[in-house]
């Protein structure tokens, strides 16, 4: 399930922000679906297609409310993916023009791909939607457009592609990082090797609300400090947490079987890492600070009656 948020300019600019709870929703699970092969767009003829989420909806919402000036109407894409989303607007509204904004500059490359047919009215700027003043002057669009869309879920196509080491499932390296060009910075190996027990049971517990945050943290710590493991695979970090959360699945099934079977249910219902995986993913990008001073941001860039559209996951859903 994934909700659909409208702002109206006026609205945005009379509120002081994004709620926490809107910050947490990147925490969720990933939004923008995909098929096709997990390699960049030069890897083959075919590049991935992006099957986005709430499409008609989305365009009606711009349609419904968007204003209508006289000369060609300006949307921006801040979190473009594999675009499609980005189709979908270009397709709804002929006249417009769009620009598309990742971080990720493999995944920006694969919409480049996707949205070819439309060259002469997309244009595309790595970086975050937080920055969007310059990517607007970049671009030569108008500091204020008529609509923007963020979606604050993750892409699945970092989950799918092994080599970016998202995934719990998948192995790959250890490293997470939106935009791997940037040698200076941190990966999720450096957090897991370097970082102290209290600073990893912070990243859990606040950027994945994981109940065992301090177990897996002391576990990790342990690791390096009495085996000298060097964490650097996803499959590392993944056995390690399973070791410490089946201890505790022996321990719960001590207590009443009544309230066992329902604890059992929750935590078989996903692999115990996850949240763990989640939270460095949002610490090595910085993801709340990008929501919380991105968005905030956006209403100085809508043209008046210009619509801000924010596709979220509930922040209790997983």
């Amino acid at each position: 399930m994934m909700l659909l948020r409208l702002h109206s300019s006026t609205a945005l600019r009379g509120s002081k922000g994004p709620s926490r709870s809107l910050s947490r929703c990147i925490a969720s699970t990933p939004s923008r679906a995909w098929f096709g092969s997990s390699e960049s767009a030069s890897d083959g003829p075919e590049p991935p297609v992006h099957v986005p989420v709430l499409l008609p909806e989305t365009v009606a919402a711009f349609s419904r409310n968007v204003s209508e000036p006289p000369g060609p109407r300006h949307f921006v894409d801040g979190t473009a993916g594999l675009g499609g989303h980005s189709r979908a607007i270009l397709q709804s509204f002929p006249e417009a023009k769009l620009l598309c904004v990742d971080r990720d500059p493999e995944v920006l490359s694969i919409a480049r791909a996707n949205l070819s047919e439309f060259h002469a009215r997309v244009a595309f700027q790595i970086g975050s939607y937080a920055d969007l003043a310059s990517h607007l002057k970049a671009a030569g669009f108008p500091s204020q457009v008529d609509g923007i869309l963020v979606d604050l879920g993750a892409n699945s196509f970092h989950f799918d592609a092994a080599r970016r080491g998202f995934s719990v499932l998948n192995d790959g390296p250890l490293d997470m990082r939106f935009d791997q060009r940037d040698s200076d910075a941190p990966t999720a190996a450096d957090a897991v090797n370097k970082l102290s027990e209290v600073q990893l049971t912070k990243i859990f517990r606040d950027y994945g609300e994981e109940r065992l945050a301090k177990e897996f943290a002391k576990a990790i710590v342990r690791e390096r400090e009495e085996r000298g493991k060097v964490f650097e695979t996803t499959r590392d970090l993944r056995e390690c947490i399973e070791r410490i959360a089946n201890m505790w699945r022996s321990f719960d099934k001590g207590k009443n079987k009544k309230k066992k079977g329902k604890r059992a249910s929750k935590i078989g219902s996903t692999h115990p890492a996850t949240r763990c995986f989640q939270a460095l993913r949002i610490y090595v990008n910085d993801e709340l600070n990008h929501v919380e001073s991105g968005v905030k941001q956006l209403a100085n860039h809508l043209a008046p009656g210009g619509r801000l559209g924010t596709l979220k996951h509930p922040s209790n859903m997983r």
